[in-house]
C-alpha cells in the first residue's frame, strides 16, 4: 500500500515538472516570434502564414561583433523578421536566420550610386520645407517625383534624397539610390505579392525613428513570401536617429475578407495597414527589450 502511494506521488511530481517545462518552452517560442499570437504546428487543413522576404544588409551597417565574433549590426540599426498568421491565428515560425542577412563583404559598390553621385539634383519625398537641410541642397536643382503609390516600378534617384513620414508602396520594383540619403521619421513599407526594395547610398543620415520594410500580401489562398529587401550604405552613417529593417510574411484571411480587400486598394487603406503594423512592431520591440532586460537581471542574480 505504501509503495502504491509512493508511485502515485512520483507520477504527480513528474507531471508537474513536465507542465513547467512546457510553459517555459511556450514563452520562448512567443519571444522568438516577436508576436503575442500563439505558435505551433499547423494542421494540414490550415494554410500557414507567409514567410518574411530575403533581407540583405551590406556596407557599413554591418560591423564586427567584438564580444561574440562574426558580424552584427551597427548601433542604432536593427532587423526584425516576422511570420504571417494562419486563419486560426497561429504565427508561422520564421525559418530564416537573421545572421544570414548580414553581408561578410563590407565594400560592396553600387553603379547606380556612382551615377547619382555625379548628378546635380535633390529629391524630396514627403518632407516639409523646414525638414530640408539647405546645407545639402546648395547648388542642386529640385527633382520632381510622380505618384508612387500605384506605380508598378518606382525609382527615387538623385545626388541627395530626402524622405520623411509615411510612404506606402505597392510596387513590384522600388529603388532608392543616392550619394546622400536623409531619413526623417520614415515609415516606408512595400506591400506586394512579389518584388523587391533596393536601397543604396554612400552616406545615410538618420533623424528620429525610421523603418524600411517589406510585407507580404494577405490572401485567402497560399501566401507567398514577402518581397526582398536590400540595404547598402557604402561609406558612413550619421545622425542621432535609428533605423529598423523589417520583413513580414502575409496573413491568411477568409474569402469574405479577401473579396472586400480587392475592392479597396486605395492609398488610404494601405496607410492604415502600415500604421497598424507599425504600432504592433513598436509594441513587439518594447516587449523584446523588456524581456532582454529581465533576462539580464536574472543572469546577474
Amino acid at each position: 500500500m505504501k509503495i502504491s502511494k509512493l508511485l502515485a506521488t512520483a507520477v504527480l511530481m513528474c507531471l508537474a515538472a513536465c507542465a513547467v517545462k512546457d510553459d517555459k518552452a511556450s514563452k520562448v517560442a512567443l519571444h522568438a516570434n516577436n508576436d503575442g499570437a500563439p505558435t505551433g504546428e499547423v494542421s494540414s487543413k490550415v494554410l500557414p502564414g507567409g514567410q518574411p522576404g530575403k533581407v540583405n544588409i551590406m556596407g557599413v551597417l554591418v560591423v564586427d561583433d567584438a564580444e561574440k565574433g562574426g558580424k552584427t549590426l551597427k548601433s542604432g540599426i536593427s532587423l526584425n523578421l516576422m511570420g504571417g498568421k494562419a486563419l486560426d491565428g497561429k504565427v508561422a515560425e520564421v525559418t530564416a536566420k537573421p545572421q544570414d542577412s548580414l553581408s561578410q563583404n563590407q565594400n560592396q559598390k553600387d553603379t547606380d550610386v556612382e551615377k547619382a553621385e555625379t548628378e546635380s539634383t535633390y529629391l524630396n519625398v514627403g518632407c516639409s520645407e523646414d525638414q530640408i537641410d539647405k546645407t545639402y541642397t546648395n547648388g542642386l536643382t529640385a527633382k520632381e517625383l510622380g505618384d508612387v503609390k500605384d506605380a508598378t516600378s518606382v525609382r527615387m534617384t538623385a545626388k541627395v534624397v530626402f524622405i520623411c513620414g509615411n510612404v506606402g508602396l505597392r510596387t513590384i520594383s522600388a529603388a532608392i539610390k543616392a550619394d546622400k540619403l536623409i531619413l526623417d521619421s520614415v515609415n516606408l513599407v512595400n506591400m506586394v505579392a512579389a518584388g523587391a526594395v533596393d536601397v543604396a547610398a554612400n552616406s545615410l543620415v538618420l533623424k528620429g525613428q525610421n523603418r524600411i520594410g517589406t510585407m507580404g500580401v494577405d490572401t485567402a489562398g497560399e501566401v507567398v513570401d514577402a518581397p526582398i529587401l536590400n540595404m547598402n550604405v557604402i561609406k558612413d552613417v550619421t545622425g542621432d536617429g535609428t533605423l529598423m529593417l523589417t520583413s513580414q510574411g502575409g496573413n491568411v484571411i477568409s474569402a469574405v475578407e479577401d473579396a472586400a480587400k480587392s475592392k479597396d486598394t486605395s492609398a488610404e487603406k494601405l496607410q492604415r495597414i502600415h500604421d497598424k503594423n507599425e504600432e504592433a512592431q513598436m509594441k513587439s520591440g518594447a516587449k523584446v527589450a523588456a524581456d532582454s532586460d529581465s533576462e539580464a537581471d536574472s543572469d546577474k542574480e
